[in-house]
């Protein structure tokens, strides 16, 4: 009797265990899904995306030019305020002339003398040479005579540039625009000495159309200079420090041929119309870039991004829905998304949310995915 009581307490007890045994290994499986890492997976694919590019920019006039004079003297007159338009040929300023102008009298006599004596000069060859021709005179006398009259023609010579001289200089006492442009705040004052070539007065710029110039990588040159001869449906805008953009567009009329070799960058120069004098040579602005990709374009979440270094990589999951990083060249970001030059294709899954849980090689969960048969129930449900 009490056999058959422990005999049956040893067969209950062992059916328990063989049982718990059979399970264990669905039990630790669906155990081990628990435990795996929930990701939010995005699915690669192709489209059109509006990209936008910002550079640091410089504006620089198309033409700035120093006045100075090349004669030296008092600044006898200002003759345009400061901040006026000019135009070429216009005077600016006038220095004292009474030295030169006593100058150009001078030469101007000194002219009239020698060609005075020319004409005597060509006289008496003329009068020596008929009497050559019946032997009235020696020809050595004739000789003489033509030196002299090749003497008197260069003295006339020389007085005449001198004359030419002197009326410059009384010319250039008026200093005149070299060029049309906004003239700046002058830099002396009536009564001041002013010394040929050295004496800085003033400086015209000239702003219309104003020159926009910014750096870009040197691996970006072959690319910019496309766009130089053909700018498709490529935009440059002007955005100010307020974030307000300006109304023209621009173009790119020229790239540096240099590279600097400290940054890497070369340098390229815009063209912007300027008739509202909205921009000012010198300022600091934004050249923005805008431009549309082809439909054939793949782009990612920027979000997905696993920076390392000098290494952009992504999080792949593949059809076992394991881990792989892989390495992509990245292009320019367009709002939230970054365009992807190289290494990944239409269709590839990449984990977006999730990315400080996994490791590669991690065989993780898709949130959102039906979870399997056997997968136990969420705590608290």
């Amino acid at each position: 009797m009490y056999l058959n009581k422990y005999s049956n307490i040893l067969l209950f007890s062992s059916a328990v265990i063989l049982s718990a045994c059979g399970g264990g290994k669905k039990n630790q499986q669906a155990m081990m899904g628990q435990m795996r890492a929930t990701v939010v997976p995005y699915t690669v694919q192709a489209g059109t995306y509006t990209v936008t590019e910002k550079f640091p920019a410089t504006l620089t006039a198309n033409n700035i030019v120093e006045i100075r004079s090349d004669v030296t003297g008092f600044l006898d007159a200002i003759r345009v305020p400061d901040g006026a338009d000019v135009k070429k040929g216009q005077v600016l300023y006038e220095i004292e002339r009474s030295r030169y102008t006593a100058a150009l009298n001078q030469s101007t006599a000194t002219r009239q003398q020698a060609e005075a004596d020319l004409a005597q000069k060509q006289r008496d060859y003329e009068r020596y040479k008929n009497l050559l021709e019946h032997d009235a005179i020696s020809k050595q006398t004739v000789d003489q005579a033509y030196t002299a009259l090749l003497t008197a023609k260069a003295n006339l010579a020389a007085a005449q540039a001198a004359v030419a001289r002197a009326g410059t200089d009384v010319n250039h006492s008026q200093i005149k625009a070299p060029v049309s442009g906004k003239i700046g705040i002058v830099q002396i004052k009536v009564g001041d000495i002013v010394n040929a070539g050295q004496t800085l007065i003033n400086t015209v710029v000239n702003e219309q159309p104003m020159y926009v110039d910014f750096d870009v990588s040197q691996s970006r040159v072959q690319e910019f200079s496309r766009l130089k001869t053909s700018p498709g449906d490529f935009k440059f805008f002007l955005q100010f420090n307020n974030g307000e953009r300006y109304s023209e567009t621009g173009k790119i009329i020229t790239i540096n041929n240099i590279v600097d070799q400290t940054t890497g960058t070369v340098k390229v120069r815009l063209q912007f119309a300027n008739a509202d004098r909205m921009l000012t040579s010198g300022m600091s602005l934004v050249v923005i870039m805008e431009y549309q990709t082809p439909a054939s374009q793949i782009a990612i979440p920027a979000k997905a991004i696993v920076q390392n270094l000098s290494e952009t990589s992504v999080m792949l999951i593949n059809k076992d829905n394991a881990i792989q990083q892989k390495s992509i060249e990245p292009g320019p970001q367009a709002d939230t998304m970054l365009l992807i030059k190289s290494g990944l294709n239409v269709g590839d899954r990449i984990v977006v949310d999730g990315l400080q849980k996994v490791r590669p090689g991690d065989t993780v969960n898709i949130a959102g995915a039906t979870p399997p048969a056997n997968a136990p129930a969420p705590a608290g449900k």
